[in-house]
C-alpha cells in the first residue's frame, strides 16, 4: 500500500490514506475576521440566499460559492437552537421554563 499521509478524522482514530481516498479528506476552513464580519451581515439581512446573491457574496468575501452556502446552513442551524431555546424559556406555557438545560 502506498501511504501518503496520516489523517486524523473528526472521531480520533488514525488513518493511513493513499492516493484514491486522499480526495475524500475533509479539511476545515477557517475564516478571516473580515470574511465572517461580512458573512454575518449579510446574514443579518438574508437568512436564504438567492444564487446571485452567494455568487456575489463569495466574490466580494475572497471565498467559492460551496464555502458561502455552508457557511449559512451552519449558521442557519445555530440561530434555529439558539431562538428555539430562547423561546422554549421565555414561554409561559412551557412546564420546563424555570428549569436550565444543563440541571437535567
Amino acid at each position: 500500500m502506498d501511504i501518503m499521509a496520516l489523517a486524523m478524522p473528526h472521531h480520533g482514530q488514525i488513518q493511513a490514506m493513499n492516493k484514491s481516498n486522499r480526495r475524500h479528506q475533509r479539511i476545515e476552513r477557517e475564516f478571516t475576521s473580515d470574511q465572517i464580519a461580512e458573512l454575518e451581515n449579510e446574514f443579518s439581512r438574508y437568512k436564504y440566499l438567492t444564487n446571485r446573491e452567494c455568487f456575489k457574496l463569495a466574490h466580494r468575501s475572497g471565498l467559492n460559492e460551496q464555502q458561502v452556502t455552508i457557511w449559512f446552513s451552519s449558521r442557519r442551524k445555530k440561530w434555529l437552537i439558539d431562538n428555539t431555546i430562547g423561546y422554549l424559556y421565555a414561554n409561559p406555557m412551557n412546564p420546563n421554563r424555570y428549569y436550565p438545560a444543563d440541571a437535567a
